[in-house]
């Protein structure tokens, strides 16, 4: 199985959508997609660096005319199995972004062009998944709700009782600065609650106040917000997988991480050695940037609490860059991790053969790679 598909299957659900698997006991009628093909299909996300960027920490730094990113560090696909019973023997891929993708969605599904209702939903439900950086149910719920745009709940591999708790972790670290921010200008605790309330929905009148009062245009109130939302879930996000992320970089750096049966392959044992300094690397760039963007958030956030608004208007200019990078690190580790756990599943020991550490390590160059082959097929 190529490398790529197997991160596509079994790289967690921050990097695929498997639509097959939801929608199986969903109605046709309340299903995600009017195309009865998409919702066939595995939905799937793939960094795509810029390599002639010098500054990888601000990968979206420029844009185009329409104020989108013109470039990103994150991109949808769309993998349709040959089989939906068997979707590791291949199938065929579709970058959203592509410039074929809309001749390649007319061809496979009858969307390319918004020539009726049901493709123009379609195509805007793919616009929306392409606007988060990773697949994570909470960001894509509060996305589609955000934008007024009913999906059902099933659709969404998170209980109600999580979603509440994750809103309540993501608000209790907004409120300190909306407070600081608010209480300043006298208002009330109903002022305060509208403001906290645009968080979420950043069509009310508090949000372009509260971003214009740092001397940014109203108009960019619903993309800071949203990355902001984002950015505090995946800090939240990586205290789940920062534990195992340690256990297997000390394991890289190891004499552990050898194979048990590395005499009788002696001919690769250099190779093998190369591979797993490349793949620590790797592991070790991505926790960095991490390292650096939640940096860069507790510096602002001090300096504002101290009564200097200048950092964390800065960094509320550039949050948006920060939380897709964030978003790839994120879901990056989260896949090494997921692919570790099912490896080491029967092995508390992390002792492996020669085959089966050549295999993981291959599936986390997959996953920590910041340049992906876009393959049409696999």
């Amino acid at each position: 199985m190529s490398p790529i598909l197997e991160q596509i299957l079994y790289g967690g659900s921050s990097v695929s959508m498997n639509l097959i698997t939801i929608t199986r006991d969903i109605p046709e009628e309340n299903r995600l997609f009017r195309a009865r093909g998409l919702n066939k299909a595995i939905l799937f996300k793939y960094p795509n660096f810029d390599e002639d960027a010098d500054d990888y920490a601000n990968p979206i730094a420029d844009e185009d005319e329409d104020g989108d990113a013109a470039s990103r560090p994150v991109e949808t696909g769309i993998y349709i199995p040959h089989s939906v019973e068997h979707t590791e023997a291949g199938g065929l891929a579709i970058y959203l972004r592509a410039r074929n993708s809309n001749l390649l969605l007319a061809e496979q599904f009858g969307i390319g062009e918004a020539n009726s209702e049901a493709a123009a939903a379609d195509l805007r439900t793919l616009t929306l998944i392409d606007s988060v950086p990773s697949l994570d149910a909470f960001l894509l719920k509060a996305c589609f709700e955000g934008e007024k745009v009913p999906v059902d709940k099933r659709h969404w591999a998170i209980s109600d009782t999580e979603d509440q708790q994750l809103r309540r972790l993501i608000r209790a670290r907004i409120e300190p600065i909306v407070r600081k921010a608010i209480d300043g200008g006298g208002n009330g605790a109903q002022s305060i609650e509208r403001f906290l309330e645009a968080i979420w929905n950043p069509e009310l009148e508090e949000a372009g106040l509260f971003v214009s009062a740092f001397g940014i245009d109203r108009s960019e109130a619903d993309q800071i917000f949203s990355a902001w939302k984002g950015t505090t879930f995946y800090e939240y996000q990586l205290r789940r997988i920062a534990p195992r992320a340690r256990i297997i970089l000390n394991w890289l750096k190891s004499r552990e991480c050898i194979p048990v049966d590395i005499r009788m392959h002696k001919p690769y044992e250099t190779q093998l050695l190369m591979h797993i300094e490349k793949v620590g690397k790797l592991l070790e760039t991505t926790l960095l940037d991490i390292r650096r963007i939640l940096a860069d958030y507790e510096t602002s956030f001090s300096a504002f609490m101290a009564g200097q608004p200048e950092p964390f208007r800065d960094y509320l200019r550039k949050i948006r860059s920060h939380y897709w990078l964030l978003g790839y690190c994120v879901s990056a580790l989260t896949s090494v991790s997921h692919l570790d756990a099912r490896c080491m599943k029967n092995n508390p020991q992390r002792k492996l053969y020669f085959e089966a550490t050549h295999k993981l390590l291959r599936q986390f160059e997959v996953a920590l790679d910041r340049r992906r082959e876009q393959k049409g097929a696999f």
